[in-house]
């Protein structure tokens, strides 16, 4: 079982850049709540980062914990974070290579919190072996999903607009595009019944107007 990436490096590089630009004001708004809730719950802790794309949210944690790893399954931007760590003089932040429904190479517990965020757990086939890994790896796991309220479909969808998505348009509790971008929103019935295997105890919190921040204990 592993993960499989739909659209090109290059394509997958430029969405990146774009949502992190300065062009994006939903996203921004978005990535700052996040970043918030970080900084009030993942503090001075040994952090995973699953699917760490070009970085951001593990530089972010970095800043105030003692050490963060980011996965990612796309050796390019594997290279890309790793040089820009060095650029920012992150000694306790590394890198690596790897598919995160699969973390063997990690004890259980090895983590004080695993974080997987962006809203990205809706567009994942393997949601509940991807929550397995994470609440083996870490005593707290954490993950984003989209809520399905219709303002909150709307704002998104005026995000997806700014980032640059073709003829967006809401269809039942997903956003899809002509360029082939999908977006799906999860409800907390759905979120408990992905978990149910796996015994865990969940919480839930509301930290955008259109995201809630799942926080996942053994």
């Amino acid at each position: 079982m592993a993960l499989e990436y739909t659209l090109s490096i290059d394509e997958i590089m430029q969405r990146l850049e774009t949502a992190h630009s300065q062009k994006a004001v939903i996203r921004g708004e978005f990535l700052n709540a996040e970043y918030l809730f970080f900084r009030e719950h993942i503090k001075n802790q040994h952090v995973l980062v699953a699917g760490s794309g070009l970085g951001h949210d593990s530089f972010e944690l970095a800043g105030y914990n003692k050490s963060v790893v980011g996965i990612e399954l796309i050796p390019s931007l594997v290279e890309y974070s790793n040089k820009r760590k060095q650029e920012l003089g992150l000694d306790n932040l590394v890198f690596q290579n790897g598919d995160f429904t699969n973390l063997n190479m990690f004890n259980d517990r090895h983590f004080d919190s695993a974080v997987l965020n962006m809203g990205t757990i809706g567009n994942f086939d393997y949601k509940t072996q991807i929550l397995s890994e994470m609440t083996r790896v870490a005593d707290t796991s954490y993950f984003d999903f989209y809520t399905q309220t219709l303002n909150g479909l709307k704002k998104r969808r005026e995000m997806y607009i700014e980032e640059g998505w073709i003829n967006v348009r809401i269809h039942g509790n997903r956003i899809m595009s002509d360029d082939g971008m999908d977006s799906t929103s999860l409800s907390g019935k759905e979120i408990t019944s992905i978990l149910a295997p796996l015994g865990v105890r969940v919480r839930y919190h509301q930290f955008h107007e259109f995201a809630v921040m799942a926080e996942v204990t053994r």
